[in-house]
C-alpha cells in the first residue's frame, strides 16, 4: 500500500515519466485510497491511454501474424511476439476492469450523495469500460425504475443477468418492475428464484408473502383446520379406496385429499389445482411427506386433463372439496360432470356422492346492517346502500348475531352427482311463518353426503365448520305474522343459488 507522503513523489515522478503506464497506475490508486474522484479518472484515463498507444506501436498481434517465418528462429520469434502481445493485452483488460471497478464505486458515492445522474454517468463509464460489468448495470436498472420506466429497467436487470447468471438482486428487481404493473404470477417467478438464491436478501420475503397473499384467500387456513371436515373425508377415502385404485382430487390445495387418498393405499393420485402458486406449494407438500412417487399434481383445471396425455387411466373414484358456502360457486357441478364424461370410469365413485340445500328465514336487524345503512348519528347514509349486495349472498356464522327464526328450517334444492346431468332448475317453495316479526334475510345451507353414511353439515345449528352460511339479505324487510304463509323462489344456474320472495 501506498503511503500518503508518496504523493509528491508520485506526481513528481509521473510528470518525469509522462509514459511510464505503471507510475501512473499507482497515482491512480493512490487517489483512489483517498476518494479523489477527480484526480483518479485523470490518472486512470492516462494509464488506459499509455498501454493503447504502446499496444499500437508494439504489441499488434495481426502485425505479428503477417510476418513469413523463413526460419525456425523466425518461428520463434512469432511465437514469443504472440506470448508476449497475449500477455500484455491480458494485463491491458485487467486495468480496464480495475478501472470500470472504480467508476461502479464513484456511481454508488454519487447515489448516495443522491446526484442521480451523475451517478447514472459514472454506471454508463462502468460499463463502457467493461460492457459485463453486472453490478453497474444493476445500478442503471434502479434508476430507470425510480423513474418508473420499468421496461427499461427490466432490460438493464435482464443483461445483468446476462452477465452474472445468479443474481438475486436483479431477479428480485424484475419481481419488483412486474408486480407494479400488476403481472404478479411473473413476478413471484422472479422473487421466488432470487429467495433460492439468496433467502436473505433484503424484504425478499415480505415481498413474496405479500404477492402470494393475492392469490392465496385465508380461507384456505381454516378449512385445513377443520378436523370435523378433514375427519369425514379421510373415513370416507378409507371405505372407498383400494390398492388397485386411481383416484382423481379436482381442487389440489395443499394436497391435503391427495394425501389422504395415497395413504388410504391408492395405487396412483392425480391432483389438479388451477392456482400456479398453490399447484407448487401442494407439490412440494407431497414431497416433504413422501408421496410423490403415488401422486402427480397438476397445475391446470380439470377440465384441461386427458386421460392418456395426463392420466394413465380413467380414475375410479373422484374426491372433491370445492365447494363455497352456497355450494355452487366454485363450479363443482360443471366440473364433477366433465370429469365423469371424461376422467372417470364408469362405475367410479365419486366423493361427495350428493348434497342438500336448506334455508330458515331471520329476523335479524344484526344481519341486516352487515351489509346495510340508513340513519347514523343522526344523519341520512342510505344512499351508500348503492354498493349494498343486491345479486349476491353474505358469508357469516349466523351464531355471532341476535336473530330469531321466523319459520323451521326446509329444504330447497338436492344434488346427485352420480346420476344425471344437473340441470338449471326454478321452484316455488311454500313456507309456514312460524315467528311474527320482519324478515331481514334469507339463510341457507348445506349437508354434503361423502357417501351413503358420512356427511358434513354446515347448518347454523350444529357445530362449526371451515364453511359459513350463504345469507340473502331481504331488502326492504318483510314483515310476517304467526301462521302465514309465503312463497319462495328458489333458482339456480348450477353455479350460483337464488332465493328471494315471490
Amino acid at each position: 500500500m501506498i503511503e500518503p507522503m508518496s504523493l509528491k513523489s508520485l506526481k513528481q515522478e509521473a510528470e518525469m515519466n509522462f509514459c511510464d503506464d505503471q507510475v501512473w497506475l499507482s497515482l491512480a490508486r493512490f487517489y483512489c485510497q483517498q476518494v479523489n474522484w477527480q484526480e483518479a479518472i485523470v490518472a486512470y484515463d492516462r494509464v488506459i491511454e499509455i498501454r493503447h498507444q504502446y499496444a499500437e506501436e508494439h504489441y499488434d498481434p495481426s502485425t505479428i501474424l503477417l510476418v513469413s517465418p523463413s526460419s525456425s528462429d523466425t518461428e520463434q520469434c512469432q511465437n514469443q511476439g504472440l506470448d508476449q502481445a497475449f500477455t500484455y493485452y491480458q494485463d491491458t483488460l485487467e486495468i480496464e476492469i480495475e478501472y470500470a471497478g472504480f467508476y461502479l464505486q464513484y456511481g454508488y458515492f454519487l447515489r448516495d450523495l443522491l446526484q442521480i445522474s451523475a451517478a447514472e454517468s459514472a454506471f454508463q463509464k462502468a460499463i463502457l469500460i467493461n460492457p459485463e460489468l453486472a453490478e453497474a448495470i444493476l445500478e442503471l436498472g434502479n434508476i430507470a425504475y425510480n423513474r418508473c420506466n420499468y421496461s427499461l429497467a427490466v432490460q438493464y436487470f435482464q443483461d445483468a443477468i446476462a452477465n452474472k447468471t445468479e443474481y438475486p438482486e436483479a431477479y428480485c428487481n424484475i419481481g419488483n418492475c412486474l408486480a407494479l404493473q400488476s403481472q404478479f404470477e411473473e413476478a413471484i417467478t422472479c422473487y421466488e428464484k432470487a429467495y433460492s438464491l439468496n433467502p436473505d436478501l433484503h424484504d425478499l420475503s415480505k415481498k413474496l408473502n405479500q404477492i402470494y397473499n393475492r392469490f392465496v384467500p385465508r380461507w384456505h387456513f381454516p378449512m385445513m383446520n377443520d378436523t370435523y371436515r378433514n375427519s369425514c373425508y379421510e373415513k370416507a377415502l378409507q371405505k372407498a379406496v383400494k390398492p388397485e385404485s386411481v383416484v382423481l382430487d379436482i381442487g389440489s390445495g395443499s394436497g391435503l385429499l391427495a394425501l389422504m387418498a395415497a395413504r388410504a393405499g391408492a395405487k396412483q393420485v392425480y391432483t389438479c389445482e388451477k392456482v400456479r402458486v398453490v399447484a407448487n406449494m401442494a407439490r412440494k407438500i407431497v414431497e416433504a411427506n413422501g408421496y410423490s412417487q403415488q401422486i402427480t399434481t397438476f397445475n391446470k383445471l380439470s377440465n384441461d386433463l386427458q386421460v392418456g396425455e395426463n392420466l394413465s387411466e380413467p380414475a375410479d373414484i373422484l374426491v372433491s372439496e370445492i365447494f363455497d358456502v352456497g355450494l355452487l360457486a366454485e363450479y363443482a357441478v360443471p366440473s364433477i360432470r366433465h370429469a365423469r364424461e371424461h376422467l372417470l370410469k364408469p362405475n367410479a365413485q365419486i366423493i361427495p356422492k350428493s348434497a342438500t340445500v336448506y334455508a330458515v328465514l331471520v329476523d335479524s336487524s344484526q344481519v341486516f346492517h352487515q351489509d346495510r345503512v340508513n340513519i347514523v348519528s343522526g344523519f341520512d347514509l342510505s344512499l351508500f346502500n348503492t354498493f349494498a349486495k343486491k345479486a349476491d349472498y353474505l358469508q357469516l356464522y349466523l351464531r355471532n348475531f341476535e336473530y330469531t327464526n321466523l319459520c323451521q328450517p326446509f329444504e330447497i334444492f338436492e344434488f346427485d352427482f352420480c346420476g344425471a346431468n344437473i340441470k338449471p332448475e326454478s321452484r316455488k317453495i311454500s313456507v309456514q311463518i312460524t315467528e311474527s316479526g320482519n324478515c331481514h334475510a334469507i339463510v341457507f345451507w348445506f349437508r354434503l353426503w361423502l357417501d351413503d353414511e358420512i356427511y358434513l353439515d354446515t347448518s347454523p345449528f350444529s357445530q362449526d365448520t371451515c364453511w359459513m352460511q350463504a345469507v340473502h339479505i331481504v331488502d326492504p324487510p318483510k314483515s310476517f305474522e304467526s301462521g302465514q304463509e309465503t312463497v319462495l323462489l328458489a333458482s339456480h344456474d348450477t353455479t350460483y343459488i337464488d332465493l328471494k320472495f315471490g
